[in-house]
């Protein structure tokens, strides 16, 4: 059976993750013995390992809750538990894809085959992804105030990968707002795009092309234009992108109380996790493997004090908040795959002014 190139290049990336793996296992762990190091994560408080589970779950299904909000506000009837399953193949693909880039389009594709439009799906992942990279932008600025001489002298040499960060996330974020707020000038893009690909010959029957991209931007124009009358929606999902990227960056806090350590604080802890978000989250590396463990080891050194103990912490969160995100979203997705039978959703037509009222409903 011949692969697909998109099923090649995923292939790659995965190989590329546990390639990475391996090297910094070698690199951390070079002159310990696999027995001690499986020793050292045993030794990790159960009660608080299954906690980091539960909350990097919990980290997934509030992006699961903002898909079920914004869709029922576009009259579109889906039940959570698909909710679900979009939001673990998203964040599956975004893991072993660069600068998590493929997580959004097989959201929007699972979404397709549910049947909801292209349009409305496109503008929610839109909208999900702006304000998750805002309140990573928003909450590492505010910790980065309060812990600024920490990271300044932690990072030292490394201080170059923060601001790079920092001018991927802000440059991607402005990129997104000005296409949201300006969906026409993105059909004439689109256009353009079109047309210019026709011309060399690298697609054919670009009228269909033309009518697919002038169909998902009218939709993307309604929401739009929703979404500027009803900023309520907008304040609601940012609330649960703080709360998601919280959860998120609580797993080292709950690693490091795993392994029976005190006297840093929750906020000093979520603090720096944030920061070396920003720092590797936009790299072109499936997951960031490899540059996100070097940052853990750099940020965390003196937190976790012994090299022992550093390695064993960045070992099990990274395990928690990574690997063990891919195995259950790459279940998730293989059970998609080979069990899900096609239901498409009950989709009414989108109208601003109703979808006002419901969203007004779905507030109270």
């Amino acid at each position: 059976m011949k692969l697909s190139k998109k099923a090649v290049t995923y292939i790659l990336d995965i190989a590329f993750i546990l390639f990475a793996g391996i090297m910094v296992f070698r690199i951390f762990f070079h002159n310990r013995e696999l027995d001690d190091i499986i020793e050292d994560v045993k030794r990790a408080d159960p009660v608080w390992t299954v906690t980091g589970l539960i909350t990097i779950i919990a980290f997934v299904c509030c992006e699961s809750w903002i898909f079920h909000y914004m869709l029922r506000i576009y009259k579109i009837r889906v039940s959570i538990p698909r909710c679900i399953r979009y939001s673990f193949i998203g964040f599956f693909y975004s893991s072993i894809t660069p600068s998590a880039s493929g997580g959004q389009p097989m959201q929007i594709a699972y979404m397709k085959r549910d049947g909801i439009k292209i349009g409305y799906s496109t503008l929610i992942t839109w909208i999900v992804t702006i304000c998750y990279k805002s309140a990573l932008v928003i909450l590492g600025t505010v910790f980065l105030i309060f812990k600024r001489d920490y990271c300044e002298a932690a990072l030292g040499d490394w201080r170059w990968l923060l601001i790079l960060g920092y001018v991927l996330n802000v440059g991607l974020l402005a990129v997104m707002i000005f296409v949201l707020f300006k969906p026409l000038y993105a059909r004439k893009l689109g256009i353009q795009i079109v047309n210019l690909l026709s011309a060399i010959r690298l697609i054919k029957r670009s009228e269909k092309y033309i009518m697919k991209v002038s169909r998902i931007t009218k939709n993307y124009a309604v929401g739009a234009e929703y979404v500027k009358r009803h900023k309520r929606v907008i304040v609601n999902v940012m609330l649960i992108s703080f709360l998601q990227r919280i959860l998120l960056s609580s797993i080292t806090f709950i690693v490091y109380k795993a392994f029976g350590l005190s006297g840093e604080s929750f906020f000093t802890i979520i603090a720096i996790q944030t920061v070396i978000g920003i720092m590797v989250e936009m790299m072109p590396l499936p997951g960031a493997a490899g540059i996100s463990e070097t940052c853990f080891v750099v940020l965390f050194e003196v937190i976790f004090g012994s090299e022992t103990m550093l390695n064993s912490a960045m070992l099990l969160s990274r395990g928690i908040s990574f690997y063990a995100l891919i195995i259950i979203g790459g279940l998730v997705t293989l059970i998609s795959h080979i069990f899900a039978k096609h239901h498409p959703v009950i989709e009414e037509d989108f109208d601003v002014k109703r979808a006002g009222e419901t969203a007004d409903n779905t507030d109270q």
